[in-house]
């Protein structure tokens, strides 16, 4: 049987090997105090620690967890669920003091300028202003990860042998979720589908889009899934309870999606050259960065992301058991 505990080895191998691969480019062991951010600004540390980055991030890991989340009770037998023991008000306090904390750091060491300009989605990146900041770079990469996470909850339930049923107690969360992606898209922009042909035709937002899908099921989407398998126990089935040709025929499309789309994002960049697209820092060799590099630096760049997803994504799973709990005892 396998223990879930290997999905905590993803995102650890992930970084393991990130960090062993930037040694190896910068033919040093101890990294903290290296420059590695593609722009050739930021060190290692400062990099993990990017807080002000994170801070332009919320908006677009706030919908992802929504819709995560949503989709992981859609797919959950309540009836095999232990109640999540870690209390509710505790993760929202873990929650409340980590974006304090970020805020802090931000201020701090980034400055009002590059904070508030990633928080009012001003700025993409290092020296990258752009309407729609963040969010609007991230738009093609959100949208297909709306296909693949179903796939990826269902997958991992699974081979982790859980329980498995179909109903539609997360769709609370998914329609919140979508909603504000629609909503903050058009506040942002005065528009929806000019934003969206504009980003699916730029090669540098496709790029960005695919450094996005290979970073989120190595080191986002583990780590809550986790936790929360950690609390319930393997009965050795692997098949829904409520088996339907819709539920096959679903996942099949929403598969057949998310990797045209991911093929289309890919073959945009690599048409025109990854190492064209990427920033050139001073110590990227023959002034080009591989896109191992731009992969590797990239996970540490999301380290405060992943802690973010991560508390939220818990947070609503256990509002959702504590609304199922008490419903039961007022049954009872």
């Amino acid at each position: 049987m396998i223990c879930e505990q290997i999905l905590i080895a993803f995102p650890i191998l992930a970084y393991l090997i990130s960090y062993l691969y930037l040694a190896w480019y910068h033919q040093k062991l101890f990294l903290f105090n290296t420059i590695i951010h593609e722009n050739g600004t930021y060190t290692l540390l400062q990099t993990m620690f990017y807080a002000s980055h994170f801070l332009g991030h919320v908006p677009v890991h706030t919908v992802l967890a929504f819709v995560f989340t949503g989709a992981y009770i859609c797919f959950t037998d309540f009836t095999a669920e232990k109640y999540l023991k870690t209390r509710v008000h505790m993760l929202f306090i873990l929650l409340i003091i980590f974006l304090i904390l970020s805020i802090l750091i931000s201020l701090t060491v980034f400055g009002h300028g590059d904070t508030f300009a990633f928080i009012f989605q001003q700025k993409q990146n290092i020296g990258v202003y752009a309407r729609g900041g963040a969010w609007n770079l991230h738009l093609p990469s959100t949208l297909l990860l709306f296909f693949f996470m179903p796939v990826y909850i269902l997958g991992i339930k699974k081979l982790f042998k859980r329980n498995i049923d179909v109903h539609g107690k997360g769709l609370p969360y998914i329609i919140m979720g979508i909603s504000f992606f629609l909503l903050f898209t058009v506040f942002l922009n005065g528009t929806i589908v000019d934003v969206f042909l504009s980003t699916w035709k730029d090669p540098r937002y496709l790029a960005h889009s695919v450094r996005e899908l290979m970073t989120f099921p190595v080191t986002y989407f583990p780590l809550p899934v986790y936790f929360i398998l950690r609390g319930t126990e393997s009965n050795g089935i692997s098949e829904a309870r409520r088996t339907k040709k819709w539920l096959r025929y679903g996942i099949v499309f929403l598969t057949v999606a998310f990797l045209t789309g991911f093929l289309y994002q890919s073959y945009i960049p690599l048409s025109e050259g990854i190492g064209n697209l990427a920033q050139k820092p001073s110590f990227a060799r023959n002034g080009r960065l591989g896109l191992p590099y731009l992969l590797a630096s990239h996970f540490f760049e999301h380290f405060l992301d992943t802690i973010y997803f991560t508390l939220l994504c818990l947070l609503l799973y256990g509002l959702a058991l504590q609304r199922l709990y008490h419903r039961q005892k007022t049954r009872e």
